[in-house]
């Protein structure tokens, strides 16, 4: 996916937690946002890669991948980048929040109503910290 579409889509995620957030109702939309925060998270990540010369032209990064263990995930990865993943800068720190982003996903998503919006909330700041972490890599991505 060219790089004008990532942008692109990243700016309807971030209308959508911003309008989440400005709601103060974080549990009415808790299975939208945790869908905007992982496709954010994807187009992040896919961002980062083709900022850092390292994805193979076609590939895709699946939100799936980062359900792994960080071991098969760096393996996932392997195979459509052009780079050792090692060599790329702040790899391990986005990865490791891609990774939290990812974690409990279809609960959140598919599962009961969170009690309160403590989870909802940290969501939100590691997809924050990741944006944080890839512009300090190759700059501002959206």
């Amino acid at each position: 996916m060219q790089e004008e579409k990532h942008t692109a889509a990243l700016q309807e995620v971030h209308t959508y937690i911003d309008e989440s957030l400005k709601s103060g109702d974080l549990l009415h939309r808790q299975r939208l946002l945790m869908t905007a925060l992982s496709l954010g998270m994807q187009h992040v990540v896919e961002l980062w890669l083709h900022r850092s010369r390292a994805i193979k032209p076609g590939a895709t990064v699946k939100h799936e991948f980062f359900k792994s263990e960080e071991r098969k995930l760096t393996l996932k990865l392997a195979g459509m980048l052009t780079k050792n993943m090692n060599s790329l800068k702040n790899a391990s720190a986005i990865l490791s929040l891609a990774r939290e982003i990812e974690r409990n996903r279809d609960d959140i998503i598919y599962g009961a109503p969170l009690p309160n919006d403590r989870i909802l909330r940290e969501k939100i700041d590691y997809f924050l910290e990741l944006k944080k972490a890839v512009k300090e890599a190759v700059g501002d991505v959206a």
